[in-house]
C-alpha cells in the first residue's frame, strides 16, 4: 500500500507543505527549517497538494478559492493508470497471418480499456522496430 501524504506546517516560517509519510526529512522546502508540524493527512498527493493551496492561502480568500478548486474538473491520477505494454496489444491487435490493422489496434487498445490515440501508438511502434509497414494502414511484427 501506498504511503499516506502529509501536510505540514513549518514552524519558523509558517509556510505549509507537503510529503510523503515515509519521508525521512520533513525539513521545509523554504526555509530549510527542521521543526514541522502535521496539519493533516490524505491518501492521494493530488488531494495534499489541494490541502497544501489552501493552506498557504490568506484566510481572506481561503473560502473562495476551496470553492474555485472544488469545482475544477478532475486532474491526472497517476495512480489510476497502469503502463502500457505495447507487447500485449500488438498481440492482441495480430490476426492468425500475423497482420496488424489500424482497426485491429484500436479494437486492441479498446479492449484493454486504454485511452491511446491508435495511429501515435503505430508510428511509435514502427520507430521501435516492433512493427515493419506491409500496407497501407497495416503492418507486421518483426
Amino acid at each position: 500500500m501506498d504511503s499516506m501524504w502529509l501536510v505540514l506546517q513549518c514552524q519558523s516560517c509558517g509556510q505549509s507543505f507537503g510529503r510523503q509519510s515515509s519521508s525521512k526529512s520533513i525539513a521545509c522546502p523554504h526555509c530549510n527549517h527542521a521543526d514541522a508540524k502535521v496539519i493533516s493527512r490524505h491518501l492521494t498527493a493530488t488531494e495534499a497538494s489541494d490541502a497544501v493551496s489552501l493552506a498557504n492561502v490568506p484566510t481572506e480568500i481561503r473560502d473562495q478559492l476551496s470553492n474555485w478548486i472544488s469545482q475544477q474538473p478532475p486532474t491526472f491520477d497517476s495512480s489510476q493508470n497502469t503502463p502500457v505494454d505495447g507487447n500485449s496489444i500488438l498481440a492482441k491487435a495480430e490476426n492468425e497471418d500475423g497482420i496488424i490493422t489500424l482497426e485491429s489496434l484500436r479494437n486492441a487498445l479498446v479492449s484493454l480499456g486504454m485511452d491511446i490515440d491508435v495511429e501515435e501508438f503505430a508510428e511509435h511502434a514502427s520507430a521501435e522496430g516492433e512493427l515493419i509497414r506491409f500496407g497501407t494502414n497495416c503492418w507486421k511484427r518483426t
